[in-house]
């Protein structure tokens, strides 16, 4: 591990959140609400040796009609890169400002009918909230709910009616795993304990 890297680890995982959300403010990433630890679900400490990265990220992404956030945002705080991941609905829609999600008493209402609806049908597998690492976009439409989840080994994609719950129009593809590269120098979340 290199000397920069071990100078911010000694720093700790809060105090590196922190600098992180500097870095995103510096790159005028920050709308006039601000940007802090409450806009998303995870957030991650990783290190390959060189490199100290932070993954803010909400697996669970919901979007009203006609919507854009920023989603997920990744820093780089040696290089001092900041990488964003912005998901708009419909895919196409596109504003100036594209502010940082902020899950609402409503937002979090939908996402709630939507994994009931998913967990209730047995026609598409349950989902455990609390250990839910993959990525799911759900896109509100007028009559039904627009889903898409991607996990490491497949991609589902159906609907949910708004009323009903009733799940419809679904497919899956299994996805071929990555080529084993043998590299060694992959991010590894830090562990503090």
């Amino acid at each position: 591990m290199d000397i920069e890297v071990e100078e911010i680890v000694l720093l700790g995982k809060d105090a590196i959140i922190q600098l992180a959300l500097k870095k995103i403010k510096e790159a005028g990433l920050s709308t006039d609400e601000g940007i802090s630890i409450a806009n998303f679900t995870q957030i991650k400490v990783l290190t390959d040796g060189k490199e100290v990265w932070v993954s803010f990220s909400n697996p669970i992404k919901y979007l009203p009609k006609k919507t854009v956030f920023y989603f997920d945002i990744g820093v780089g705080l040696l290089e001092g890169t900041v990488s964003t991941n912005r998901v708009s609905n419909p895919e196409d829609y596109d504003e100036k400002k594209i502010p940082f999600y902020k899950e609402t008493k409503e937002t979090k209402m939908n996402i709630q009918f939507v994994l009931e609806a998913i967990n209730e049908s047995g026609e598409v597998g349950e989902i455990d909230i609390a250990n839910f690492e993959d990525n799911m976009i759900i896109r509100e439409y007028e009559n039904y709910y627009d889903l898409s989840i991607v996990s490491e080994s497949q991609e589902s994609y159906y609907k949910i009616e708004k009323t009903s719950g009733k799940i419809y129009d679904s497919e899956h593809a299994h996805l071929v795993p990555p080529p084993n590269t043998g590299d060694e120098d992959k991010f590894k979340e830090i562990n503090w304990d």
